[in-house]
């Protein structure tokens, strides 16, 4: 089809991993009936960030509870639904969900289509024809290093095929950028735009303080597997439980639900203690809990793109603990200027980076403010948002 051919003047398209059911809350409509998605906290608020700019906006996303392509008219913002299996997708390179967003794209085309992550949404867009912008959102090589399976090696084959079809890229950090230039499109022009984060999260931890006795610490993570390394915070919990027998650690994210496999495991090794098993939560109540809970941000990540667990902490004005040669998460914290950088393989030095900040309330709050501007300077959503628009323009003209 001609590139845009049928699409409404200046619509931009955005073909990613979404929660259409919280984005109908968010641009205030019914969400009775609408699917959830696959989540995507950062994509709704880009779209609603979108919109409130006067933009025209055509989300493509998928879902596991419906069987059948749906569509939502929300005036400025409509939302198109396929279905997306729940196993088995990688064995034949997620076709069916290819096939379904490119049927969705083609019914109601956009001038131009922003696609993130370098998988299924991108290849559903860039099948289309129509010029699309391309995010890059992780480190394939790498994932694949870390997790070793057909799935990711099926996911690594996919992101080939974009960068042999892709034109236009962003990443959201410079390693990330930097691994797909490395890797995958050597020589590749690929601009750095982050996530963002919306004035409502920034305006929480605007004019908060450092105050209480610094010992409740926090993980987010998704996942109990080697590379988001959470048994290395929990063996330095235990650290410093020994000489702050107050200390508590919220641990926050799917596999850490009570009675789950994080819990499980720290019973077997004797690390319970003063542990609270939370689970997942929905990314408001999420950030709730963090303001008002949690005091310091303990990320033991390996790997990471971009970590809005970290950003988000950093809005809140919480100070991060996380790894001083984990790609992604070293660039959010200005390489060791907001944030504190340690060894993560070591629970030790985790340990004592967490009875630092504990301990000393001047410099707890020193760090938690040196991450609030970082965090309100580069990754204010309108800024973000602001950087995305002049490559929309760009490739629009």
């Amino acid at each position: 089809m001609p590139a845009g051919k049928g699409a409404r003047p200046e619509t931009i398209g955005i073909c990613a991993p979404a929660d259409p059911h919280l984005l109908a809350q968010a641009v205030g409509q019914d969400p009775a009936g609408v699917p959830c998605g696959l989540g995507g906290t950062p994509i709704n608020w880009l779209c609603a960030e979108l919109v409130r700019r006067g933009w025209q906006v055509n989300l493509y996303t998928v879902s596991r509870d419906i069987s059948a392509e749906c569509s939502f008219d929300w005036g400025s913002l409509r939302v198109h639904v396929g279905p997306c299996r729940t196993r088995h997708l990688a064995r034949n390179l997620y076709r069916p969900e290819i096939a379904s967003m490119r049927r969705l794209i083609e019914r109601s085309p956009s001038s131009m289509i922003h696609a993130h992550w370098t998988y299924e949404f991108a290849l559903a867009a860039l099948a289309t024809g129509i010029p699309t912008l391309v995010s890059i959102h992780d480190l394939p090589w790498r994932v694949l290093a870390n997790f070793r399976d057909m799935h990711r090696a099926a996911r690594l084959l996919m992101s080939y095929q974009v960068a042999v079809r892709g034109k236009h890229f962003t990443a959201v950090s410079e390693d990330a950028a930097r691994h797909f230039r490395r890797f995958l499109k050597p020589g590749a022009q690929i601009d750095v735009v982050p996530n963002g984060l919306p004035d409502a999260v920034l305006e929480v931890g605007k004019n908060v303080r450092a105050c209480g006795d610094g010992a409740v610490f926090a993980t987010v993570l998704q996942g109990w597997n080697r590379l988001k390394n959470p048994s290395a915070a929990l063996q330095a919990f235990k650290i410093v439980r020994c000489k702050l027998p107050e200390a508590r650690l919220l641990m926050f994210g799917y596999d850490f639900e009570p009675g789950g496999v994080a819990e499980r495991w720290a019973k077997q090794h004797a690390m319970e203690s003063g542990v609270t098993f939370v689970g997942v939560l929905p990314n408001s109540e999420l950030l709730r809990r963090m303001s008002r809970e949690a005091e310091i941000l303990v990320h033991p990540s390996l790997d990471e793109s971009f970590c809005m667990a970290a950003a988000e902490a950093m809005a809140l004005r919480k100070p991060v603990i996380a790894g001083l040669r984990t790609r992604g998460v070293r660039e959010v914290l200005g390489y060791g200027t907001a944030g504190l950088l340690v060894d993560v393989k070591d629970p030790e030095a985790i340990a004592d980076a967490m009875l630092r900040l504990a301990q000393d309330a001047g410099f707890r709050a020193r760090v938690a403010d040196a991450g609030y501007e970082r965090v309100s300077q580069l990754y204010r959503l309108e800024t973000v948002v602001a950087q995305y628009e002049h490559l929309y323009r760009r490739i629009l003209q």
